[in-house]
């Protein structure tokens, strides 16, 4: 099931970026109504300001259901503004015309309309129409995967709108922020923005756009598992979203309902059921692809889990062209791995073939973009050194004009004094002369450990960077090819009934299962997730429960204090030395119980490791290797290491202090691992 979640999640997800707030709100209206109430408004006008303002709020009623035809719209609204010499109009206009760009994808043309009109707000002082520019630019960043910068517009947006003392509006940088912390994966920090959103809307009487809340939060329910909570507020978006006739919204909270029984509650009857609906109102409006694809995908899967393959290949394929237009390509990978389920089903031997093969050539795109990502920060990083560098080599420049300049000072002060002053300036000058010696002295001392725990610390960077390529490999690479050939051995027995009698083929299948098994284990231990995304005290837990559940050793894992997270390089390290300390347990101790205590203090973070076995024995050379590599690995951020043993059992104690390990967090990267 987890596979399939993940796709479903994708493709929502990626809808959930173009279901942004604009500057336009659109009212809840049909496509036909909309047309023939403006059209009435327009006739017998001159083009003047009237009839800008009235093609302007036109265009707003068609954003969401005509886009190319508002764009014709606000752009005859803003050559009239511009004849006219309306600059506040102008700025409006552009503004539009930015929105509708957003919403047909067009994301650099719309981030420079939205340029454009802050060239004519921000004069204005009109701190409103400021605030919706940036609330534009950071949906527009969003859409390109730069969450930064997105972030920062959101956060003008918010500075203009309590300029313009207007916290509804506020609620728009509010969903911004939410959808960017949702792209980092931080969902309850996406929620909570997600919330206050939803409130201001709710007071000001918005339709569309409580809907747009309720499904992001549906959205944000469904992917931490809270999936009656998710039921909840879709539900509520199908009903707020019929009783006022919000057309987008009573398609996109269908499909998101049938999302949800496709997935985390599998009733695909109940799914289909509401992704038929979605589809008879998707006929009465024109939608983006995306959202037509996306409704299409998840029948796909509802379809799949209901074991019609055929009507899902037939959806999926319908999906296949607009998932390739966006371009999106963890999406893509889902849809060809969700596929190859299907055709192998059907026995359909060479689609299979082709589809897996088109799973494989995205997921490689995709390994090979994180790994240019990678190397543009490391780029990006290196600049800024040099940059600070720089700047560090003019500040010493001017330091030692400033020494000259009291060095020629101090001599004119001399030759004037006399002998007693020149002979206590000279004891004064030698012995702070030897004082600096001195201090010359510790800093280079500084340095050169500075220097070896730097190199220390690369040394474990490094190795970190190849157990994630390993992983990787084993994961995308074996662990893959194995499925396919499991998912093609298990489609044979619906081909051949007489294989299941086979010894010969059953052990094969438990091998392979065996085999998939332990790529998994590896993998998971060459990278641990849980980790990243949990912590030392769940990772370290968890890790202490798996071993004690497949060894004859008694594990026991203690944690004091109030659990926090640190650096995730630190953390990392930590949990290598507890791997390393257990695995010694286990291999060479004789022991029958093992003791894993952390230590969670505002003073830092304590380790401590204990076991019943026979001790070090010091006159093993490896076992001197393997405690002062960890010794060397603690010394790295600043930590201690303790070592008692005796024929009673082992105990080895880390202390690292908070300074000390603030103090190296300084010194390297914010970036977590990859994995």
């Amino acid at each position: 099931m987890q596979p399939r979640n993940s796709r479903t999640r994708t493709i929502i997800g990626i809808c959930m970026l173009i279901f942004t707030i604009t500057a336009f709100h659109a009212r809840a209206q049909t496509l036909g109504e909309v047309h023939r109430m403006h059209k009435a408004k327009l006739q017998n006008l001159k083009e003047d300001t009237l009839m800008a303002d009235r093609l302007y709020d036109y265009a707003a009623d068609l954003n969401e259901l005509d886009n190319d035809t508002a764009l014709i719209l606000i752009d005859r609204a803003l050559a009239i503004s511009q004849r006219l010499g309306d600059r506040r109009r102008t700025g409006l206009m552009y503004e539009g015309r930015a929105s509708i760009l957003l919403a047909k994808g067009l994301l650099d043309s719309s981030i420079s309309a939205y340029g454009k009109a802050l060239e004519y707000h921000v004069p204005e002082k009109n701190f409103y129409r400021v605030g919706t520019a940036w609330t534009g630019i950071g949906n527009a960043f969003m859409q390109k995967g730069m969450l930064d910068t997105a972030a920062q517009a959101y956060f003008r947006g918010l500075e203009a709108y309590r300029q313009a003392g207007d916290s509804i509006r506020m609620a728009h940088a509010y969903n911004g922020l939410a959808i960017t912390f949702s792209q980092m994966e931080q969902l309850e920090k996406s929620l909570e923005y997600l919330k206050k959103a939803d409130a201001l809307y709710v007071l000001a009487r918005d339709t569309s756009n409580h809907v747009k809340m309720l499904i992001n939060m549906g959205d944000k329910f469904t992917r931490i598992d809270r999936a009656d909570d998710a039921l909840t507020v879709f539900r509520e978006a199908v009903r707020v979203s019929d009783l006022g006739k919000y057309q987008f919204g009573r398609f996109y909270s269908r499909v998101a309902m049938g999302d949800l029984y496709a997935t985390k509650k599998p009733y695909p009857d109940s799914a289909l059921l509401y992704l038929r609906e979605a589809e008879a109102i998707s006929k009465g409006f024109n939608l983006p692809q995306l959202f037509i694809s996306s409704m299409q995908e998840t029948f796909g899967l509802a379809f799949y889990e209901s074991g019609k393959f055929t009507m899902a290949r037939d959806y999926l394929l319908r999906a296949e062209a607009g998932l390739l237009d966006v371009g999106h390509v963890p999406t893509l990978m889902q849809h060809y791995l969700l596929l190859t389920k299907v055709n192998v089903n059907l026995g359909l031997k060479d689609a299979s073939i082709n589809t897996l093969a088109s799973y494989v050539r995205f997921r490689d795109s995709l390994q090979k973009t994180d790994v240019t990502t990678k190397v543009n920060e490391l780029e990006t990083k290196y600049r800024t050194l040099e940059k600070d560098k720089s700047l560090a080599d003019q500040q010493l420049s001017i330091t030692k004009k400033d020494l000259e300049l009291r060095k020629k000072s101090q001599q004119l002060v001399l030759l004037g004094g006399g002998l007693m002053l020149v002979l206590a300036l000279a004891g004064g000058a030698y012995f702070h002369f030897r004082q600096k010696q001195q201090l010359q002295q510790q800093h280079w001392q500084l340095m050169q450990k500075e220097s070896e725990l730097a190199v220390a610390q690369a040394s474990m960077e490094g190795e970190e960077k190849e157990r994630a390529r390993i992983a990787r490999n084993l994961h995308d690479g074996a662990g893959s090819i194995l499925s396919g050939v499991k998912l093609y051995l298990n489609s044979l027995e619906n081909q051949y009934s007489e294989l299941t009698k086979s010894a010969a083929y059953r052990n094969t299948l438990g091998l392979l299962n065996e085999a998939v098994t332990e790529i998994r284990d590896t993998s998971h231990n060459l990278m641990p997730r849980l980790l990243f995304e949990e912590g030392l005290d769940a990772a370290a837990g968890a890790y202490c429960e798996k071993l004690g559940r497949n060894n004859s050793l008694a594990f026991e894992y203690q944690a004091t204090g109030e659990p926090r997270r640190f650096h995730p390089r630190f953390e990392l390290m930590v949990y290598r030395m507890l791997q390393e300390l257990l695995g010694n347990a286990i291999k060479h101790a004789e022991a029958t119980q093992v003791l894993v205590q952390l230590e969670f203090n505002e003073d830092g973070l304590g380790m401590t490791v204990e076991d019943d076995g026979k001790g070090i024995d010091a006159s093993k050379g490896d076992a001197g290797i393997g405690m002062f590599s960890l010794k060397s690995r603690a010394a790295a951020f600043r930590g201690t290491m303790d070592v008692d043993s005796s024929a009673q059992g082992t105990s080895v104690h880390f202390d690292f202090p908070s300074s000390s390990l603030t103090a190296r967090m300084h010194a390297t990267s914010d970036e977590a691992p990859a994995g």
